[in-house]
């Protein structure tokens, strides 16, 4: 399992961008981990960011290959709406899972975002695809909320998420993406869901261009798709902190002239 929280930014203009964070934990069995997997996809190419939840071996096989197929130009083209694209990609994840092994058929939930157009013409869609024993393949698409707000939460620590947004959005800084995504590394932080654990991973689409991989500062470590990063090529994506701030990769701190993004003082962390 896992932890994924999904949300829309809105500003006075409209929609302005859309968000995936994760948790990095794999899990087997009580107390078994590894705190370095990744949970998050994002193109190179296209607008276009996964996620997943549930089973982790299929989907994190087939969201690495449907990404990497993206980026050298097969499949997909420019010119697909977001509802095409996801048509495509159910086609591929179901005929791939319908050859895996009956023994390795685990339920799974992926999460996908896309944008049609750029700019003040843009619009973004948003989609699920589920698999489980008992209902077999279903997909939907969610409704997109009129202000920044967590639009869904998945995985063992999602009711934790919850809470913790719940609490942020009674304070001054609710409707903001920086709210979610600072509610989302509280609920990681608190440990109280097993299967949650590690670095959080951010991935995101903007009006224009295509999709970002965010790198974390995450106690003091940098952190990429889930993994330390120490190595000297780190400016190639932007950086954020747990409260969203832009970061400098190079001394981990808040950018002098990037906006200061407060914790409220009387906020505590909650389950």
């Amino acid at each position: 399992m896992t932890s994924i929280a999904v949300w829309q930014s809105v500003d006075s203009r409209g929609p302005a961008s859309f968000y995936f964070a994760s948790d990095s934990r794999i899990s087997w069995g009580t107390g078994i981990n590894w705190n370095y997997g990744r949970k998050l996809f994002a193109s190179q190419k296209y607008p276009d960011i996964f996620g997943y939840c549930g089973d982790v071996l299929f989907p994190s096989l087939v969201l690495d290959q449907i990404i990497s197929m993206m980026d050298a130009g097969f499949s997909f083209s420019y010119q697909e709406s977001p509802r095409e694209k996801f048509q495509k990609i159910s086609d591929l994840i179901q005929s791939s899972f319908n050859k895996l092994p009956q023994n390795f058929q685990n339920a799974f939930q992926i999460v996908y975002c896309s944008r049609s157009g750029e700019s003040m013409n843009s619009k973004f869609e948003i989609y699920t695809l589920e698999w489980n024993s008992k209902n077999g393949w279903t997909t939907s698409q969610p409704q997109l909320p009129e202000k920044s707000n967590l639009l869904l939460s998945l995985g063992s620590g999602q009711n934790s998420i919850r809470a913790n947004n719940l609490c942020w959005q009674k304070t001054e800084l609710k409707n903001t993406s920086r709210a979610v995504f600072s509610a989302f590394c509280d609920s990681l932080e608190t440990g109280l869901d097993p299967l949650t654990g590690g670095a959080p991973q951010l991935v995101g689409l903007y009006r224009k261009g295509v999709a970002k991989n965010f790198g974390i500062i995450f106690k003091d470590q940098r952190y990429l798709f889930g993994l330390p990063i120490n190595e000297a090529n780190i400016n190639s994506v932007q950086w954020r902190n747990c409260l969203f701030e832009r970061c400098d990769p190079l001394t981990k701190q808040r950018f002098p002239h990037a906006q200061p993004q407060p914790r409220p003082k009387s906020l505590k962390k909650t389950i």
